[in-house]
Formats: structure tokens, sequence, C-alpha cells
């Protein structure tokens, strides 16, 4: 009896084992072939509707199940519902790690989605506004996993998130993200949510990137004038960071908001480099292309000096608003902002510190609408050669019109005052206008004199002063359209020692012996005016101890110089003088000159002398 409950017993569990392997063997094979092959179509299809959250639909080309990455889908598409055209997303593969267990403990079944080597389509996805309650996302809490896909132009090489779908709301929490694109790379970390029931997306986080990664990104988001800012921009290996908040509304033409602070190191902004600058930003776009981008506060910081103050950039109609203080040289500016590209400003040079406060705004493109004030304080700065040690002036800009008030330079040991006013051209072919009224006095007339004849004399002394009142077209072309006129007076100058009079001094000193000394002992005034390129003057007074000049003529705006001279003896300022020059007026006929050539090579020659004279001074070689 025993024997044959023993037998039977062993027959069951051969059985029973048989039967258990051969469940083994076709779970093995229908996994295997479920992994190669792909689920059956009415399978799959139940699948489909299992996963699907209802705002999207899925298509894919096949689905394979796999004991170790879940569920896997080639070839996919996901399309939201309601929405014609191109899908939400494409993928070349999907895979779903489904837990079948996740039910009993409250949660979805699908713990985690993997999306490689796409294209995502965000307009797709959210759809603008809502209408009914078609637009609902469904209810999912799952990890994703965004591997090299594509984004309106920029490419996700990896992006990790917590995703919750919960009815009209989308959440994806501890987002981290790295960006590609032309080379470059950024990663950001943070968090979005979008509203469906308002068509609102809104987020935070922070940056570190180019924004040049997101051209295409603004754009598509119609901020082109944004995008067309951060063109301007170039960037070292130091990258811009950033931790900023953004609200925008997902509909054509809708209201975005970008706020935050950002950090910039060894960057430059159309050429103009800058060491560091930090800002507190705001960028708000109120329908299509009006993007105010405003910087509050802003420092610039570089080798040579810093900036510090607001600025408000007007994307929609081309101005810039500002009030800052600045240490930093003023070509910077006409560089980054486009302004003043007049060859004039271009002869300008900053050695030493400048300080500059402004205020008010500047339409950068036509300067229509400028109006903005400044006062400028600058040391050890040069027009062209001209040495100033230092010039402090207000400045009123009103549309093209530049007005400079209480102007106040010190040069060559004396004082410069005036104002000046400056007509800027409507395009970058025209000319700058000029109406300049300056005053001169006490300047150090050995220090002019260097200047003016570097020919390395340095034996003058004398103090010089003057006036002037100038009126016309900047440019070498337009100097027939300046007019003007003024007064030069220089006290003990020693004139005659000047490039120009050597062949006056070399004629009189042959005709009176010894007479080089007291050349030395001169002063001089002239009244002239300007018109038809030309410098004008009916008297030019040179009046020494001994000898005095007196003539009329004039020096072109190419140096060439036509003059009648007369040379008297004494200063014609007290009796004896008067008395000795009524006496030798028949001897002084014959010191009359004529000077012709040009400044740089001066031919002096005397108008009354005979030709045996001429030859016996040496003055002109006898005919053979």
């Amino acid at each position: 009896m025993m024997d044959g409950v023993r037998t039977s017993l062993l027959v069951w569990e051969r059985l029973f084992f048989r039967i258990l392997l051969s469940v083994l063997c076709l779970l093995i094979l229908a996994g295997t072939w479920l992994s190669r092959v792909g689920l059956p179509q009415a399978l799959a299809d139940a699948l489909m509707r299992r996963i699907d959250t209802g705002a999207f639909a899925l298509e894919a080309k096949s689905i394979r199940l796999s004991p170790i990455k879940g569920v896997r889908l080639r070839e996919v598409s996901v399309y939201r519902r309601g929405l014609v055209g191109l899908p939400a997303a494409e993928a070349d593969e999907v895979i779903l790690r489904v837990d079948p267990l996740a039910v009993l403990r409250g949660i979805g079944t699908v713990q985690r989605i993997e999306i490689r080597d796409g294209e995502l389509r965000p307009d797709k996805a959210y759809g603008g506004h809502p209408s009914g309650d078609d637009r609902s996302f469904g209810a999912l809490q799952t990890e994703v996993l965004i591997e090299r896909c594509l984004v309106q132009g920029v490419m996700i090489e990896a992006l990790q998130t917590r995703l919750v779908l919960s009815g009209k709301h989308v959440r994806a929490d501890d987002v981290r993200l790295a960006l590609a694109r032309d080379g470059s790379r950024g990663s950001a970390s943070g968090s979005v949510q979008y509203d469906c029931a308002t068509a609102v997306l809104k987020g935070g986080g922070n940056v570190v990137m180019s924004p040049h990664i997101v051209e295409p990104v603004l754009r598509a988001w119609d901020l082109n004038g944004l995008a067309t800012l951060f063109d301007r921009f170039t960037f070292s290996d130091a990258l811009p960071q950033g931790a900023l908040d953004f609200e925008a509304d997902c509909v054509a033409g809708g209201k975005v908001r970008i706020e935050g602070n950002v950090h910039l190191r060894d960057a430059s902004y159309r050429g103009v480099e800058a060491a560091q600058a930090d800002a507190v930003l705001q960028v708000v776009r109120e329908g299509s292309n009006n993007v105010v981008v405003t910087l509050n506060p802003l420092s610039v910081v570089r080798r040579d000096g810093t900036a510090r103050g607001l600025v408000v950039i007007d994307l929609l109609n081309h101005t810039v608003r500002f009030d800052a203080h600045s240490t930093l040289n003023p070509h910077l500016y006409r560089k980054a902002l486009g302004i003043l590209q007049d060859p004039f400003w271009d002869h300008w040079t900053f050695d030493g510190p400048v300080n500059v406060d402004a205020r008010g705004v500047v339409e950068v493109m036509t300067l229509k609408g400028t109006d903005f004030t400044a006062s400028f304080d600058a040391t050890r700065l040069r027009y062209k050669a001209y040495p100033l040690d230092r010039c402090r002036f207000n400045m009123c800009m009103t549309d093209r019109t530049n007005v400079l008030s209480a102007v106040r330079a010190e040069l060559y040991d004396g004082e410069v005052g005036g104002a000046a006013r400056f007509a800027l051209p409507p395009s970058t072919n025209g000319h700058t206008v000029i109406d300049v009224a300056l005053k001169m006095k006490d300047l150090d007339f050995e220090r002019v004199a260097d200047v003016l004849s570097r020919d390395g004399e340095t034996d003058y002394r004398g103090r010089l002063s003057g006036e002037l009142a100038l009126h016309g077209t900047l440019g070498a072309e337009n100097h027939d359209s300046l007019h003007g006129n003024g007064l030069i007076n220089i006290d003990d100058g020693r004139v005659f020692m000047l490039p120009l009079f050597g062949g006056l001094s070399d004629i009189m000193a042959r005709l009176i012996p010894g007479l080089e000394f007291v050349l030395r002992q001169s002063d001089a005034f002239t009244e002239f005016s300007i018109q038809d390129s030309r410098v004008i003057s009916d008297k030019v007074k040179i009046e020494g101890s001994v000898l005095s000049l007196s003539g009329t003529g004039h020096c072109g705006f190419d140096k060439g110089v036509d003059f009648h001279v007369q040379v008297k003896l004494m200063k014609d300022n007290n009796v004896v003088a008067k008395l000795v020059r009524l006496l030798t007026f028949p001897i002084s006929k014959l010191f009359e000159f004529r000077l012709r050539g040009s400044l740089d090579d001066p031919d002096w020659y005397p108008v009354n002398f005979s030709r045996d004279l001429l030859e016996n001074l040496g003055l002109r070689k006898g005919e053979s």
C-alpha cells in the first residue's frame, strides 16, 4: 500500500516538474520572441491604451518586451490629440520601464521613460490655449531621461527630470539639462511647470551657457530682437552664468518675462571687452517683437576702468536709456552703441582718467529721439598730436545735435574756455556741421611752437592768447564750407625764431650784420578770418625791440602761404619810434618782402631790391 502511494507521488512529482520546466521554457521562448519579434498587434494596442495619458496618442513601428529594459518602442511618434500636423515628439527609441505591481501601491505602472535620438516639438505638445476637457494631460508620475534629441534647433545631449502630469497641469522637477549647438555646450538645472488651463509655462533655475546656444529657441518664440542682441556678444571659455526665473504665455505674441542675476567673465560686446560684468536682468516681451531688456544695476569692470548704473534697451524702438557713471574710454561707448562714426571723433585719444556721468536716452539707428545730458572730465587727452592736460564740459544731445557748454581745458600751462555745437549727419555718408567759440589765455608759446614747428627748437618763450569762432562742415572735402574769424596775441614770444621766419632773418642779418640777437625779442598780434579754405589776415603785426613787421595775406589749408610784408625800425608805441620811422621812411620801402611757398618750405624775397644788390648779398645767382 505504502509503496503504491510512493510510486504515485513520484509520478506526480515528475509530471509537475516537467510541466514547470515546460512553462519556463515557454516563458523564455515567449520572452525571446517578444523581445525580438515584438508584441502581437492586439496585445500592442492594449498596451498602448494602457500607457495612453489621454492628452497624447502614441504610434510605434514595433513594441518589444525585455525583462531588463522593459517595453521598448522603435520609431515612435507622439501626437497631441486635437492638433493636426507634425507629431509633438519623434524618437528612434523609447523605453518604458514598467512595474506591473505598481498599481497595487497606488502609483503608475510606467516608472521611467527613456527617449533617444529624436526631435521634440514643444509647440505641438502644449497646443496653445485649451478648449474644453480634451486638453487634459491625464495622470502620470515618472522619471524621464532624454538623450540626443533636437528641440527647436538645439541638441539636448542629456535631460533628466521627475515628470508629474495631473489633469491640466504638468510639472518637471529636479531638471538637469546638458545642451549643445555649433560646438558650444552648456548646462542648466531647475524646475518647469505648465498650466494647460491658462497656457502659461513658467520655471526657474541656474544656467551656465552661452546664449548663442538657445538662439534658435528665442527666434522660435518670436524673441528675434533678443537673439540679435545676443549675437553681438562674444564669450571666452568662461561661460556666462545666471540664476533666472521665467514665465511665458504659450501663444503667438504672448507675454514673456525673464528675470534674475547674470554674471560674465572675459566677454565682449561688439568688440568691447570686459573682464567682468554683473547685472540684475529683466527681459519683458509684450506683443510681437516688443522686447525690453533692463539691466539694473549693471556693473562692468575692465582693466582701464569701470561703469555702473542703469541700462534699458528697447529692441523695438532701437533706444538705450541709461543713468550711469563711468571711468571708461569714451570710444568704447561709440563702438558699443554704433554712434558718432564721423572720423573727427577718431582723432581724439584718451591717455588718462576719464569720468563721465550721463543720463537720458539714445536712439541708436537714426539718433532721432535722442535726449541725454552728461558731464565729462578727462586728463591727459589729445586731439591728433595736440595734447590737453585736462578737459571738462557739460554735454546735452537732442536728436542729432550735440551741444558742449562750460568747456574748460588746461593745455600748455594755459586755459581754453568756450562752447561748441555739433550737428551730426542723418546718415553715415554725411558729415558733421560744427559751431565753435573758444578763448585761449596765457598758453606757453614755447610748447605751442614746439608742437607746430616740430623742429626740435626749445628756445622759444612767451605767452599766447587768442579767440576763435568757426562754423562749417567737417571733412577735408568740405574745407570751403568753413567760415570764421579770430585773433592771436603773443607776448615776448620770440616769433622771429620760428622756422617760418628763417628766410627773413637770414636776409635781414645780411643787410644788417649782428641783427641775429635783436630778432629774438618780439611780440605778435593778428586778426584773421577764415573762408575759401584760407586763413586771411589784413593785420599781421610782429614787434621787436629794434625791428617790427606788418603784413597782409593768407595761408591756405594746404599750407600754401602768400603774404606782403614790410619791416620797420622799432615798435610803433611812442613818439620817438614814430619820429624815427618818419625819418627813415624812404629807406623802409627797401624792406618790403614777399612770402610765398608753404609753411614747411617758406620762400622769402625782397620786393624792391635791384638784381645787382641781390647778387652782392648772395640772395641771387649772377647770370653767366
